[in-house]
């Protein structure tokens, strides 16, 4: 009987120096035998599992993975560390500490109607996406914050795309967010996507429809 060949190094997926699967940032090289960006990682791997390092487009690497509980004081740390333009940006208006309760709310998710994931790097958070979906809708609400000192760097992109696969496991079609219109980088982040969108201006605010639904 014939053996099962040994898999070659174009076979295993990359890892990074803690042994978690490394996935490329959108606009790199993937390489011909390796799955593109988007769909070929499975969401569980971050949701569910220990989560991915993800390659940010300065060639650096950080790790992206669900929130959880246990993140409280690191949220805080996060959201302390960002200036009062990010805060307004995400936020609408200032807000220097979050409360008791809205700690509480941000690292409490239950991974199918709210999802919530983070970048880390040396268990200090650089970033946090997250959605949250009304009952019985198919429609979730997206929204993002990045450390300032990793703006610029693909952050945003990656998120969405790893909150858009998470979102399709669970049958929701439509990202939706409401951003301020002079949020010009989230605003790329959206049009880039690479998802069919729509932008609709009212007074200050941009909301943005994203159709997640897979391509035939």
């Amino acid at each position: 009987m014939q053996g099962i060949p040994a898999p070659t190094p174009a076979d295993e997926p990359r890892r990074s120096a803690q042994g978690h699967p490394v996935v490329p940032s959108p606009g790199t090289d993937a390489g011909p035998d390796r799955a593109p960006w988007g769909p070929g990682r499975p969401a569980a791997d971050v949701v569910a599992g220990e989560g991915v390092d993800v390659v940010l487009s300065d060639g650096t690497t950080a790790h992206v993975r669900a929130i959880g509980p246990d993140d409280a004081d690191a949220l805080r740390a996060f959201h302390s560390r960002l200036s009062p333009e990010s805060i307004v940006l995400r936020f609408f208006g200032p807000h220097p500490r979050l409360s008791d309760a809205e700690v509480e709310r941000f690292t409490h998710v239950d991974g199918v109607d709210r999802v919530a994931l983070v970048a880390e790097r040396a268990s200090q958070l650089l970033a946090v996406a997250r959605y949250d979906r009304p009952p019985s809708s198919d429609e979730a609400e997206v929204a993002f914050v990045v450390d300032d000192a990793f703006q610029g760097r693909g952050l945003g992109t990656i998120l969405l795309q790893h909150l858009a696969d998470a979102a399709r496991s669970h049958g929701i079609r439509h990202l939706v967010a409401d951003t301020l219109s002079e949020n010009f980088r989230m605003l790329n982040v959206f049009r880039d996507a690479g998802f069919p969108h729509k932008f609709t201006r009212t007074s200050e605010v941009m909301h943005v429809v994203m159709d997640i639904t897979p391509s035939p």
